[in-house]
C-alpha cells in the first residue's frame, strides 16, 4: 500500500486511451471522497504534455500520480489490433513493473465510471487467490464454453477490466516468459488476446465477483434486466453497481455511441472539462 493508507490504482494506456483517465478519476471522486488513492500508469509512448496533464488533474483530486514508462517491448510480436494495443499485455506484469512495496493493487481498464464507493473492492478477502475479477459469460453458456475449449480451461471466463490483484502473489507465480510462450504458440487463437492470456494461464487463481456490482457491462442492461427478474433496473444499478464498463468497440465519448449510460459518461466528461 501506499504511503498515508491510500488505495492503489493501476491503469495501462497508450495515447488513445491515457486521455480517458481523468473521466475515471472524476467518477471515482465524486463517488468515494472518504478514500485516498494513489493512481499508477503503465505506459509505452505518452508525451510529457499528456502525463503533466494527468499528473496535475490527480493532484487536484488529492491522488498521487506514478507512471512508468515501458522501454523493453516484451511483447514485440504480440497480436494488436486498433482496438487492442500492447499496453493491455502489461496489466500481467503489474507485479514487476510497480515498486515491491506495493502489496496489491485495483486494475482499471480506462473505458469504465465509477457511480458508488470503489474501497470495498480493496478491503475484499481473496482468500488463497490471487486475483477478484467478473465473468461476462454468466447468461451465455454456450459462449463460456466455446471460450473453455478454445482456451483448455475449466473454470469461468473472466474479464480483466477491473481486478484486485495481491501482487506479492503475482510476484510468485506469474512469469514474464510464461506469458511470451503461451502467445507465440497459440498466435492466432487469441481473440481477446490479453483476456485470452490471462484465462488461459491464471484463471483457476481468480475469485469471482458479481460483475453487477464491479464490472456492469453497459451492452447488457436488457440481459441483467431479465435474468434477475426485474430486479437489476436503474434505481438498483445507481444503488448497488459500483463499476460501469463500456466494453465493445462502440465508446461513450463518440457521437455515435448507442448503448446505455451514454448521458451518463458525458456528464462526467464535462466535469472534467469544466475545472
Amino acid at each position: 500500500m501506499s504511503k498515508n493508507n491510500s488505495v492503489d490504482l493501476l491503469f495501462t494506456a497508450d495515447g488513445n486511451y491515457a486521455v480517458r483517465i481523468p473521466v475515471v478519476l472524476k467518477s471515482l471522486y465524486v463517488n468515494d471522497k472518504s478514500t485516498s488513492y494513489h493512481v499508477h500508469l503503465i505506459y509505452d509512448s505518452l508525451s510529457e504534455e499528456v502525463l503533466c496533464k494527468l499528473e496535475n488533474f490527480s493532484a487536484k483530486l488529492g491522488y498521487d500520480f506514478s507512471s512508468y514508462s515501458i522501454k523493453e517491448k516484451y511483447f514485440g510480436n504480440a497480436p494488436v489490433n486498433k482496438h487492442y494495443s500492447q499496453m493491455m499485455y502489461y496489466r500481467l506484469l503489474a507485479a514487476d513493473i510497480l515498486p515491491k512495496s506495493i502489496d496489491k493493487v485495483i486494475y482499471l481498464d480506462p473505458d469504465v465510471l465509477i457511480i458508488n464507493p470503489l474501497e470495498p473492492l480493496w478491503q475484499m478477502d481473496l482468500e488463497d487467490k490471487i486475483f477478484a475479477a467478473a465473468s461476462h459469460t454468466e447468461e451465455k453458456r454456450v459462449l463460456d464454453n466455446i471460450n473453455k475449449i478454445r482456451l483448455g480451461i475449466s473454470s469461468a471466463y473472466f474479464n480483466t477490466g477491473v481486478m484486485l490483484m495481491d501482487l506479492n502473489k503475482c510476484r510468485e507465480k506469474v512469469r514474464i516468459d510464461e506469458i511470451v510462450d503461451f502467445i507465440e504458440k497459440n498466435e492466432y487463437r487469441l481473440l481477446l488476446p490479453d483476456q485470452d492470456v490471462f484465462n488461459a494461464l491464471y484463471s483457476k487463481y481468480v475469485k469471482s465477483i458479481p460483475d453487477e456490482i464491479w464490472n456492469y457491462d453497459v451492452r447488457k442492461y436488457t440481459q441483467y434486466y431479465i435474468q434477475s427478474a426485474g430486479k437489476i433496473e436503474g434505481n438498483w444499478i445507481i444503488q448497488n453497481t459500483v463499476v460501469l464498463h463500456y466494453c465493445g468497440k462502440d465508446k461513450p465519448w463518440n457521437k455515435q455511441y448507442k448503448y446505455r449510460f451514454g448521458d451518463l459518461y458525458r456528464h462526467y466528461q464535462h466535469l472534467c472539462e469544466r475545472d
